[in-house]
């Protein structure tokens, strides 16, 4: 197997590692990968359905269930713009700061534990192997 075709292979398999403990992290909270992507997007301001769709690559209408779904749970608001009526921003509650608070996969303490039996060698290693694999990818995109 050729070494591009074993890189391939090991982003994908980190890819789904890293999708599944988020997805059992976030699932012990009442979320969903989906979900978090969406509150991301509305942490510091509003956005519309449409900026929040483009900014996580999903369609209009998955977006728009999100939302909805959110918002029974009282962890988003739908508002309509004073200025033009036609307009809506998606706004988050009170209870989103309270909710990621309580969700251990965005502390720096969970990522501590996670990586506390490898080396300070073997991190600089990791980390100067990914800063480059992603400069790589980032100047042919």
């Amino acid at each position: 197997m050729s070494k591009p075709i074993l890189v391939r292979d090991l982003l994908k398999r980190l890819n789904k590692t890293i999708t599944t403990m988020a997805t059992r992290e976030l699932g012990k909270f009442g979320l969903t990968v989906p979900q978090l992507m969406v509150l991301r997007q509305i942490k510091c301001e509003p956005k519309t359905i449409g900026q929040i769709s483009k900014a996580v690559d999903l369609s209009y209408s998955t977006v728009s269930g999100i939302i909805d779904r959110l918002e029974r749970e009282q962890l988003v608001e739908r508002v309509r713009d004073e200025k033009d009526r036609r307009v809506v921003w998606i706004r988050g509650t009170g209870k989103v700061k309270e909710k990621v608070e309580q969700v251990p996969i965005f502390s720096e303490e969970f990522y501590n534990k996670l990586f506390a039996d490898i080396s300070d060698a073997e991190m600089d290693q990791i980390v100067n192997a990914l800063e480059t694999l992603i400069e790589k990818l980032e100047r042919e995109s």
